[in-house]
């Protein structure tokens, strides 16, 4: 099904490697490129990407996704790249797209999952001529308020207590202000992580090591409110959210994403929030995506760019 060619870009220094994957024919075809959530993803993020990515190929779409730096087959190393970082790598790797044999320049878009949800608005809100825009479950909030969301709700749908639940917002509270102040790995590890370990918010990042640190205090050195970007886009912009997304504040969200469209005058705004679809839109167990999520991405995306 389809076709795909390995493609690499540069993006302020590291060489970053990934896959682009084409419908069969010649084209041109629109395109958009795929952005991770946060961590050391590759250009699959795991394995949540390419079934997404086949159902946008078989509906005419062509996909590029690449590997975060230091990840796979890229230079770099992710730990030191922020949300600003992100999204220059986002708009080096739209123009790379757009040279590519067989890709529409005119219709290539983004799509962002979690933290990629941030990182595609920042994008769209600094290019004129982005064709579309999806965010999947992407907050409306800042890093340190998603960070205090998260933390709440995965233990409240985990089981755990009230005072577990206090106990653990106040070391987020605390790992929040030590990263906006970039103190020292050794001084945090001592006073502040080591004490949590094996507390229920001390297992919420996993084993946090001087890397991890090192990318807590770049994204604190450079803090980043959605709405800053939300209300500078002009392209067609589809969002979507888990109605129990544990990690996204989907109602807020959805409410200051249309307030910032409002503001801006931007009338393209679609929302859709999937009823009992978790952070990357599954529901059940075993999971699977929510009934009509993939129809629902790929028709939007091909009535903006004219193929309905």
């Amino acid at each position: 099904m389809g076709q795909q060619e390995e493609l690499q870009f540069q993006s302020d220094g590291p060489t970053l490697a990934g896959t682009l994957h084409r419908p069969d024919g010649p084209g041109p075809h629109p395109a958009l490129v795929m952005l991770q959530g946060s961590g050391a993803a590759d250009r699959d993020s795991d394995d949540y990407f390419p079934p997404i990515r086949d159902h946008f190929v078989e509906n005419g779409i062509a996909v590029y996704s690449w590997d975060k730096p230091g990840i796979g087959e890229s230079s770099g190393d992710w730990h030191q790249r922020d949300l600003f970082d992100r999204a220059t790598e986002a708009l080096d790797a739209i123009r790379c797209l757009r040279d590519q044999p067989g890709i529409d320049p005119a219709r290539v878009g983004i799509w962002g999952h979690s933290q990629g949800g941030w990182i595609g608005p920042l994008a769209a809100s600094q290019t004129s001529d982005l064709a579309f825009l999806v965010i999947n479950s992407g907050p409306g909030i800042t890093l340190p308020a998603q960070n205090l969301y998260g933390m709440e709700h995965v233990l409240r749908r985990d089981g755990a207590s009230e005072d577990e639940i206090s106990a653990a917002l106040d070391f987020m509270r605390a790992v929040n202000e030590a990263s906006a102040q970039a103190r020292p790995y050794e001084e945090v590890a001592a006073t502040l992580l080591s004490p949590a370990r094996g507390t229920a918010g001390g297992t919420y990042f996993g084993e946090v090591d001087a890397a991890l640190w090192g990318h807590f205090v770049a994204f604190g050195r450079r803090p980043y409110d959605p709405v800053t970007s939300l209300d500078r886009i002009n392209c067609p912009t589809l969002a979507i959210f888990g109605e129990l997304d544990v990690l996204t504040p989907a109602t807020e969200s959805a409410a200051i994403f249309t307030a910032a469209f409002e503001k801006s005058g931007n009338e393209h705004l679609t929302i859709i929030t999937f009823p009992g679809a978790d952070h990357r839109i599954r529901v059940g167990d075993p999971h699977s995506f929510a009934p009509g999520y993939l129809e629902a991405m790929s028709s939007w995306i091909r009535q903006q760019v004219g193929l309905d």
